[in-house]
């Protein structure tokens, strides 16, 4: 009888016997499959997985270069696409000294051969510092540009995120995606803001640049979504810093001020060149009220609206609650806050308080020296006489009255 040690130790003494068996076991294998198919010729199964696309490095960093050229040496490229778009742009606006550097590939190639990369970018907008900022831009099979984006916390600029209208005087720029007929409106509206500013303050060389992206303030400003939901604009430096002497553009809402009939429209936008003028994104010593409430003052100063219009939602909550006790401070002017216009207007009111206490001399003193640094009680005893307890007693009387 044969066992299981006798057997193993004929196939280790010969070796050959173990490659025999393996062909036969295999070619019978092979047959029993032939013949459970029904015969025929065999043919091998088919591929699951399509080959892998590789991405167009080369022709991704020919189409960067044809941009950054195209920018530099004022070439007009043909057609439609992102990267003519992009020059055409920033022929109109100006842009200069623009880089474009591949940095590494941004996910996977798909199946078409598209794909996207990040590439740091660098450009300079007349009277601007360079900026520089790491975007997403996308490419075609053939390596052909065929749009920008930016990262979440990054700004994407106007020129390179779809097709622009732009304005130019010698104190204005606006950068639009809008029609042409709005564009029109926002240069009348951002030269009035100009002409209304110098009446108050002395701006010496106004430049006023108005930006407004078609789709909210969000992106453009690399914000969290939602943040500016409810804002009609914006003033900010040029590249998200808090640096002083940085220059400031005034980004505009178009899902807010495009409701907003001509004197609406206008009070936003002189409250806002306000703010470019006197550079309030990067001065911190001012009180919130005191920023936001001067530049409604300058904005508001040749109105001739009732309170019931430009002061209605204050007025309503001091109806129903009474005066607030303290002017409101930084919690108050929270983009999120449910009363957040009632906000601005109260601390325009503060401000009318104090023209009417001291004259608008005296009130742009005050705004003038707390941006100095002077602190708010030394700055309103010396131009008006008396101290912030007694400023907030006149405000909250002059609410009162107001609401009765």
């Amino acid at each position: 009888m044969r066992t299981v040690g006798s057997l193993l130790s004929r196939i280790q003494a010969r070796p050959s016997v173990i490659g025999a068996a393996l062909v036969l076991v295999l070619l019978l294998a092979g047959f029993v499959g032939w013949r459970l198919t029904g015969g025929g010729e065999y043919v091998a199964p088919t591929p699951t997985t399509a080959p892998a696309v590789r991405a167009d490095t080369a022709g991704a960093r020919a189409s960067l270069e044809q941009l950054v050229s195209g920018v530099r040496e004022g070439a007009e490229l043909d057609g439609e696409d992102a990267s003519a778009v992009a020059v055409r742009n920033a022929h109109a606006i100006g842009i200069e000294d623009v880089t474009a550097r591949y940095v590494a590939e941004a996910g996977n190639v798909e199946q078409d051969g598209s794909w996207a990369a990040d590439v740091e970018m660098s450009w300079r907008t007349p009277g601007d510092p360079a900026l520089t900022e790491e975007l997403r831009v996308g490419f075609d099979a053939e390596g052909a540009i065929t749009g920008f984006s930016a990262p979440q916390g990054t700004r994407l600029p106007l020129w390179l995120s779809g097709p622009v209208e732009v304005r130019r005087t010698g104190s204005t720029l606006v950068v639009a995606q809008t029609s042409t007929e709005v564009a029109d409106r926002y240069a009348e509206l951002a030269a009035t803001a100009v002409a209304e500013v110098r009446k108050v303050i002395g701006w010496n060389e106004p430049r006023l640049v108005l930006e407004v992206p078609a789709a909210g303030l969000d992106a453009a400003l690399g914000a969290q979504p939602g943040t500016y939901t409810a804002v009609a604009a914006v003033t900010a430096t040029v590249d998200g810093s808090t640096k002083a002497g940085t220059p400031l553009h005034v980004w505009v809402n178009q899902d807010v001020i495009g409701d907003l009939d001509s004197p609406g429209a206008q009070v936003v936008i002189t409250h806002e060149a306000t703010h470019a003028a006197t550079d309030a994104a990067t001065n911190t010593r001012r009180p919130m009220w005191l920023t936001e409430g001067f530049a409604d003052y300058v904005a508001l100063r040749e109105t001739r609206l009732p309170l019931s219009k430009t002061a209605g939602q204050i007025l309503a909550q001091v109806r129903e609650n009474g005066p607030p006790d303290h002017l409101p401070g930084k919690a108050e002017f929270n983009t999120r806050s449910e009363h957040f216009g009632a906000e601005y207007e109260a601390a325009w009111l503060a401000c009318e308080v104090l023209a009417e206490a001291g004259g608008e001399q005296a009130l742009v003193d005050l705004y003038d020296e707390t941006g100095r640094g002077i602190g708010l009680e030394k700055a309103l005893q010396a131009s008006f006489g008396f101290g912030e307890d007694e400023l907030t007693a006149r405000w909250r009387s002059h609410l009162s009255d107001s609401a009765a």
